[in-house]
């Protein structure tokens, strides 16, 4: 990103990303069952179904990310969320997720139908 954008412009492109990354039911998947703590990649593997180049591929992305990070224990790879924050962003999305399922769809009363009906004359 160039340096002469303006802060917010960048913040967005940045926030883009991090929305680009976890856009997918895998990852968010995998980032659910590492919520709780360091998970083995072979756990990951078996609870997930994918097949080991995907989940390597999905991996990937939430550590470019920073969304999670690898530690090595016993010779195995084991991943974690990178920070509490990490797993804040999925509540809140499941919060306006419930909020969102929740409410009932707007609709329009006969005095805002007007002027479109008019229109369409």
């Amino acid at each position: 990103m160039p340096d002469d954008l303006p802060a917010g412009l960048v913040m967005t492109e940045v926030k883009a990303e991090l929305f680009k990354s976890i856009g997918h039911p895998a990852r968010i998947q995998l980032l659910e069952m590492l919520a709780d703590g360091a998970i083995a990649v072979s756990q990951l593997r078996d609870n997930t179904g994918l097949e080991p180049s995907n989940l390597s591929q999905h991996l990937g992305v939430l550590r470019r990310q920073r969304l999670i990070v690898p530690s090595r224990r016993n010779g195995r790879l084991f991943y974690e969320l990178a920070s509490p924050e990490v797993n804040a962003l999925l509540a809140a999305a499941r919060s306006l997720l419930g909020t969102l399922l929740h409410t009932p769809r707007l609709t329009l009363s006969p005095l805002e139908e007007a002027p479109r009906e008019e229109a369409l004359r």
